[in-house]
């Protein structure tokens, strides 16, 4: 596998280049750009496997390079890896909708980088002998340790939540238990994460996930309501029209 490395500032991208062991993570080789214009341009004369991009740089951004990704023609996948300084959910929520795999801050310490690198490609691995549909979103899911001390913490709890989200069981107790900590800990550690309430997260996740099944299915509001973790569909109605200001059906019919 061959891996890009998008960074406008150089000693990132250096450090990385040079103190990774990539062959432990299956990379063979490795490319280096520090603006958009110049990956693309990698990418389109190289066999690029992986790319792991920052977000903020010059003139445009990783989030624009992923989406130029995601509307070019190719032969093969090129899985996308986020590495950003800022801990935003608007930007986790943004790399989930964009596929993709992982979603690291800096600062990166080779250790834990190597580690999370390597968890993150075994699990899709696994995932893709399991499954032919590499575009079902907990194919991008990374699995990380559950200590609430760990920096993949936060991920962790994303996972269970994306993994589990048509689960009318799904709330903090139910997420607690399987990180063997306090539900009240739990919302605390979240909230200083996020800065906004574990019950939010769901119900926000809930309502994206309604929004992609309206105007990519043609499955009927109830059975939306149910994939989407809501048991009573005039409660999903009330709580999206909350949420986005429209009925499911007028955004289904609006295409957004």
């Amino acid at each position: 596998m061959n891996i890009l490395i998008v960074d406008d500032e150089f000693y990132i991208v250096q450090s990385l280049v040079n103190n990774t062991n990539w062959q432990s993570l299956g990379i063979t080789r490795t490319f280096s750009a520090y603006n958009v214009k110049e990956a693309r341009r990698i990418i389109e004369e190289n066999q690029i496997d992986i790319l792991l991009t920052d977000i903020e740089m010059p003139e445009e951004s990783g989030f624009d390079l992923i989406e130029w990704l995601h509307n070019e023609t190719r032969d093969h996948p090129i899985l996308p890896i986020i590495l950003t300084a800022h801990q935003r959910f608007d930007y986790a929520m943004r790399a989930f909708r964009l596929h993709c795999i992982g979603y690291l801050l800096k600062p990166v310490e080779k250790l834990s980088f190597e580690l999370e690198m390597k968890t993150m490609l075994e699990n899709l691995s696994m995932y893709s002998r399991n499954s032919q549909d590499i575009s079902t979103p907990t194919a991008h899911l990374p699995a990380y340790g559950t200590n609430p001390e760990e920096g993949g913490f936060v991920h962790r709890v994303q996972q269970l939540i994306y993994t589990n989200l048509s689960s009318t069981e799904l709330n903090r107790t139910f997420i607690a238990s399987r990180l063997n900590i306090s539900p009240d800990y739990l919302s605390y550690l979240f909230h200083q994460k996020f800065g906004q309430t574990l019950n939010a997260y769901i119900n926000f996740v809930r309502i994206d996930t309604a929004k992609e099944l309206l105007l990519n299915s043609a499955l009927s509001l109830q059975e939306i309501s149910e994939r989407s973790g809501f048991a009573d569909c005039s409660y999903f109605h009330r709580q999206f029209k909350r949420q986005t200001g429209q009925t499911p059906l007028q955004f289904r019919a609006n295409g957004g």
